[in-house]
């Protein structure tokens, strides 16, 4: 007898991150069975009717194309024309986000012929590295179409794109498009710079870029805006290559610790759009209550601003003070490096203020300034002393998303300490020693964190996980970063939820709270206006492509809710119902195998 786990209607996981590996396919019998019902009556924009075979056909791309669920997928399958079933070997809420939220997919009526290559060969059993594999990319990247055919209601086309502005145009047929009363979408090209006059002067309705402190008091002074306050899970924190002495010492870096003020790096780096971390767990202060039981939150160490325990700590292992400068166990001075992304202007100015802070504790810091585009190599190569990069990603919701970060090899080779050739990346090591002092290995712990239903024993480890962290401190957890979302409520745009609805508990950058109010029809037109839509993005500008599935995709390089407006996810989820909520599918169901 097979066993339902779970339905949209009756089941909530909490979310779980993973990241995507290169994929041959999964081997041995599949376990798990996810069935995925899509709404009736949803058209592409080329007129085409949505159906299950546009989703097992972009399974069967990004099979070829190497992602990492293919890991865990032994077949998609269409059981019917609105019913996609998913075989899986292994589950997870990792392998739940990606099935019902993650992936969106091209239409038959554009990659038909490139999806029916892809499926005889996986079903011959072809590998991904194999010449005719290569060849199917290779004519996948020749393929350059003129528009984006999409499900949503709004689609792309190359007639209007231009480098200061693009727009999207109304598919009648698409998702939802008979409730939704903006005729077109125009996006405005820009960063922060470029996005705040047009802002002010009341030429955008919704904006997600970084506003500074001083963006916000000027927003903050115009009547007809207000800003979105919600929590964006992300925040930074203080690494350490621990391949250099002292940092791979836990006294020092707890040390380092108990010196950095959290609450004025907060407030000098975002104002009040930054909270200092207080419970110190490695993940967002907000998923603590969800994970760790009374007992296990009180018996962390918020590392309070203390520096006589922080000299305590120095001591202890052979620092002392020589005048106003601290030297290490040999009689060097305490100098070393901060690395920052100069344009993530929040990072840059909490390194600066921290560096300040240990300078005035007797330490000898400077702060070195990188690109964003630098960072990957800076991180796999470990190309740092200390670093101010993420410290919490929370997106999706569940600790072992920022614990695989910088705990394991993360988005950019992390930590590695088992690699046996090349950088070792930050070389904090895998196998640690529990509260109880068992000796446990923290790859694998991670891995539990997220297997399985079985939520009980998911907060057990990740129980474990928190005790550690919070002890070793391989990173230092400043602050996490709450959104400054502006909205203008007067020259186009009504019907926004008040900021105590619940659809704004959501992250900014997933399930943001704002597509979902625009793609299910609750934002209208203000009566009079020119019907559009106005927001910002810097979108690409050369050599990009209207391919779904290439890696030039102009599609594929915006953000919500612009993304969303032309491929909305299968289902939503709900930070504040804890589950996921019907979109273009109806419902899903888990299935164990038997």
């Amino acid at each position: 007898m097979n066993k339902v786990l779970m339905s949209v209607m009756t089941g909530a996981l909490t979310l779980a991150a993973g990241t995507s590996s290169p994929a041959l396919a999964a081997t041995g019998p599949a376990k798990y069975s996810v069935t995925v019902t899509l709404n009736k009556n949803i058209k592409w924009s080329d007129g085409t009717p949505l159906t299950a075979q546009d989703f097992v056909g972009g399974y069967d791309m990004i099979w070829a194309q190497g992602y990492g669920i293919w890991n865990q997928l032994t077949d998609v399958r269409a059981k019917d024309s609105q019913t996609i079933e998913f075989l899986l070997t292994d589950f997870s809420p990792t392998i739940l986000r990606q099935l019902v939220r993650s992936n969106q997919t091209g239409s038959w009526s554009q990659y038909g012929p490139l999806y029916t290559q892809a499926r005889k060969l996986r079903l011959d059993g072809a590998k991904t590295d194999s010449a005719e594999v290569k060849t199917l990319l290779n004519d996948l990247e020749k393929y350059k179409p003129n528009t984006t055919v999409s499900y949503g209601p709004y689609y792309l086309t190359a007639g209007k794109v231009n480098p200061t502005q693009l727009e999207l145009v109304k598919n009648l047929g698409g998702f939802n498009a008979s409730k939704i009363g903006f005729d077109r979408v125009v996006v405005y090209y820009g960063e922060t710079q470029q996005v705040l006059p047009l802002l002010l002067s009341g030429q955008i309705d919704y904006s997600v870029a970084a506003f500074t402190p001083t963006d916000v008091k000027a927003i903050e002074r115009n009547p007809d805006l207000n800003l979105i306050r919600s929590p964006l899970s992300v925040g930074p924190a203080l690494w350490f290559n621990q391949n250099l002495k002292p940092f791979d010492r836990k006294e020092f870096r707890q040390a380092v610790a108990y010196v950095i003020n959290r609450q004025d790096t907060a407030q000098i780096a975002l104002g009040t759009a930054g909270k200092p971390i207080k419970y110190m767990a490695g993940f967002s202060d907000l998923l603590v209550p969800g994970w760790l039981n009374a007992a296990t939150r009180n018996g962390l160490n918020e590392y309070k601003t203390d520096a006589t325990k922080a000299a305590a700590l120095l001591t202890g292992i052979g620092f002392k003070k020589q005048g106003n400068t601290w030297v290490d166990n040999t009689g060097k001075p305490v100098k070393f490096e901060i690395t920052a992304p100069a344009d993530f202007v929040d990072f840059l100015a909490a390194a600066q203020a921290v560096s300040q802070q240990l300078n005035s504790f007797g330490f000898q810091t400077t702060v070195r300034s990188i690109s964003a585009q630098e960072r990957p190599t800076t991180i796999d190569q470990a190309r740092y002393q200390a670093l101010m990069d993420f410290g919490l990603i929370s997106t999706p919701s569940h600790p072992s998303t920022s614990y695989g970060y910088y705990m394991t090899e993360g988005f950019f080779g992390s930590n590695k300490p088992d690699a046996t050739s090349g950088s070792k990346g930050m070389n904090w090591p895998l196998t640690q020693k529990t509260k109880a002092g068992a000796t446990v290995n923290i790859r694998a712990l991670i891995q539990q964190s997220l297997a399985g239903d079985d939520l009980a024993a998911q907060k057990t480890r990740v129980q474990t996980l928190a005790q550690i962290f919070n002890d070793q401190l391989p990173v230092i957890p400043i602050f996490e970063r709450y959104t400054t979302d502006p909205i203008n409520t007067k020259a186009r745009v009504t019907g926004w939820l008040p900021f105590t609805n619940a659809v704004y508990k959501n992250n900014q950058g997933s399930d943001n709270y704002v597509a979902i109010q625009f793609l299910n029809g609750t934002l209208k037109p203000i009566a009079g206006s020119d019907k559009s839509f106005r927001t910002a993005l810097p979108y690409q500008q050369q050599d990009y492509s209207f391919n779904f599935f290439t890696g030039n995709s102009l599609q594929q390089t915006f953000s919500s809710p612009v993304y969303h407006m032309s491929f909305p996810p299968l289902m939503w989820y709900s930070e504040a119902q804890q589950k996921y909520i019907p979109a273009v599918a109806q419902k899903y169901t888990v299935t164990e195998l038997k």
